[in-house]
């Protein structure tokens, strides 16, 4: 008899091949195994004892308990995804904690569950007294966790999934605030009171020492947690000062968060309702607004888009859809305007005298007034979700739409000209123009500043054209570059049309033909790091015409069906500067848009005439300017 571990929850059968029991195994638990059999279709069973249970499963359900104390980075990345999926916490907090915590125990992409000379373990450093009432809760129970677990990272890691929810749901309170990957990660270590104390400036230049004193901790106490982060503490233990302790934690943890994000860059993380909306969501050091929305908020927006848009359902569910994410961005844009002409809540803004005219139409002028639609609401409340989860505004930063049918503003023809983004149907009376106008004294609305959307639980943090503060950071180094090309190229994120070697070493730098700039192989695997599936290079280098694709600079990406996903992430004006982007030309009719509202030329949106748009009527064109060009 053996002990294994299990992988995943599953049900035991009565024998090899046979029923389901009603006999659930929980993941991690650990099972003796008493046999292996085939069942009459040749495949193999094992019956395994879940204390004092027998049954038959499958071996893949199960791994050997020797193997399971070291684990690869990679594999904790999937297992950090699965945590934070069933806890509603964060997968990015959780490997970056695993890589403060471990240090030198992180070697080579491998983890292994080390003890510390004051015994902790790592990845996560737990002790046997921190980790017993986790492991022994009613809710660590339901998980799966074992007293014997703490010798194991995924254990570890669900462990810390359960504390992180917890903590976060305290910390919320205690701070009425969101809750950020610091305070965490100062509740990991010193408990959520001291995490909330170490943060209150009275606090900054305290002793790290004499603040835990005043809570309880004693010194014997704080120097076993602080045993073994001398990185964080410059190695003086409980004689840190207090803000220069938190900058060292800030630093430690960005580091960690910097090789989450490229862990996980190839998994689809999508925060569900009540995350700690930690980890790249919200940086730790953002300045900038916070828009909170409450129901109340919901209930005006969707009053007042059902009656700004509401008509807009006549041209199809979608219509509708961008329509309102059009006019709630709209109110978001004001919100964060630095000047005082607008209000700075969503309600004070709906109610401001002079500007939405299904408000200006109501008796006492205000948004209650209006009449409430459901159908509405609920498709705001899921446009709220998309931006708190990290979803691009559809407007850019602009703060002005009008319809040229109903109303003849001064600074109308300005946006009808040069639209953001155009909602309804332009070829009848029902449209928006989104844009940019002029002021009176001849100065053009800029986008608003940088701003965080919180909502059911999710935030994540904007530049003021909304696009989302990038989760990926693509490295410098042309080694960087070249490898992580070459993983994407390995696991399918990047391939190529025919002739695929030839186009292969193009991107890679090694073409006999030309090569791709180096600009365009990091543009190129920003490219394949955002897109939801993969994307299929059809063309680089192209003799002749005096084009970009003649020196390097322009790549074509002829699975022109990622181009929905793709190119919000992607056209818009803060990435296109970050990459240096001087061309994207794509007929973005065909995924359901007016306009054209994706492309761009020398870095800037432009409406291309319809010969150069049908001339890239099967691909995305991407083109970069040249090296140190501004």
């Amino acid at each position: 008899m053996t002990t294994v571990i299990a992988k995943f929850p599953f049900f035991l059968r009565s024998t090899p091949g046979g029923e389901l029991t009603d006999h659930q195994v929980l993941g991690e638990t650990e099972l003796t195994k008493l046999d292996e059999r085939n069942s009459p279709d040749g495949k193999l069973w094992v019956e395994v004892d879940d204390d004092g249970t027998r049954g038959w499963t499958r071996p893949e359900n199960l791994r050997d308990t020797a193997l399971i104390r070291s684990i690869g980075e990679k594999e904790l990345a999937a297992v950090s995804v699965a945590v934070a999926n069933g806890l509603q916490t964060n997968a990015g907090y959780l490997l970056a904690v695993a890589h403060v915590e471990s240090r030198d125990d992180w070697r080579n992409g491998i983890i292994t569950a080390n003890v510390d000379d004051k015994g902790a373990m790592s990845p996560f450093r737990f002790t046997s007294g921190n980790w017993k009432p986790i492991a022994e809760s009613v809710p660590g129970r339901d998980l799966g966790l074992r007293d014997a677990g703490i010798g194991f990272p995924d254990q570890q890691c669900l462990a810390l999934g359960l504390k992180s929810k917890q903590d976060a749901e305290v910390l919320t309170k205690n701070l009425d605030r969101f809750v950020t990957t610091l305070d965490l990660y100062l509740a990991h270590i010193f408990g959520v009171t001291a995490a909330t104390a170490l943060q209150e400036p009275s606090a900054q230049s305290t002793k790290l020492g004499e603040l835990l004193d005043k809570l309880g901790l004693s010194a014997d106490e704080l120097n076993d947690l602080l045993a073994n982060r001398g990185l964080l503490t410059m190695n003086a233990g409980a004689g840190a000062i207090v803000s220069t302790f938190l900058e060292r934690c800030k630093t430690a943890l960005q580091t960690g968060l910097d090789r989450a994000a490229t862990l996980l860059q190839d998994f689809p993380v999508d925060l569900p309702d009540g995350s700690d909306a930690s980890f790249n969501d919200i940086p730790s050091d953002f300045k900038g607004a916070v828009i909170k929305i409450d129901a109340d908020d919901v209930d005006a927006l969707g009053r007042l888009c059902s009656q700004e848009v509401g008509i807009f359902k006549t041209f199809g569910e979608q219509v509708l859809i961008d329509g309102v994410g059009a006019v709630v961005d709209t109110v978001f844009n004001r919100i964060v305007d630095a000047s005082t002409e607008f209000e700075n809540t969503i309600q004070a803004v709906i109610d401001e005298p002079s500007q939405f005219s299904p408000v200006l139409g109501t008796p006492h002028k205000t948004w209650r007034e209006l009449p409430r639609s459901d159908e509405v609401s609920a498709i705001v409340d899921a446009h709220l979700r998309r931006r708190a989860s990290g979803g691009s505004s559809l407007i850019l930063g602009a703060m002005h739409f009008f319809n040229p049918h109903s109303s003849n503003p001064a600074w109308g023809p300005e946006v009808e000209a040069h639209p953001t983004f155009i909602a309804g149907n332009p070829d009848t009376k029902f449209v928006h123009y989104h844009g940019f106008p002029v002021r009176q004294d001849g100065t053009p609305y800029k986008p608003p500043g940088s701003y965080v959307v919180f909502h059911a639980g999710r935030g994540h943090a904007f530049n003021g054209d909304g696009s989302a503060m990038a989760a990926l950071s693509v490295p410098t180094d042309e080694d960087d570059v070249g490898k992580l090309l070459r993983e994407h190229i390995a696991n399918g994120k990047v391939r190529f049309q025919s002739p695929k070697e030839k186009l292969r070493g193009m991107l890679l730098g090694t073409g006999a033909d030309g090569s791709a700039t180096p600009a365009l192989r990091r543009l190129v695997l920003h490219l394949a790091s955002v897109v939801d599936t993969f994307i299929e290079i059809s063309s680089i280098v192209r003799p002749g015409g005096g084009s970009f694709h003649e020196t390097g600079q322009a790549v074509d990406i002829g699975n022109e069906d990622v181009a929905a996903s793709l190119l919000p992430k992607v056209a818009i004006q803060s990435v296109v500067d970050q990459f240096g982007i001087d061309e994207i030309i794509f007929d973005s009719r065909k995924i359901g848009h007016k306009t054209n509202r994706f492309n761009f030329n020398e870095g800037r949106p432009f409406a291309f005439s319809d010969d150069t748009i049908n001339q890239h009527g099967n691909h995305i064109h991407f083109a970069v300017r040249a090296e140190g060009e501004g």
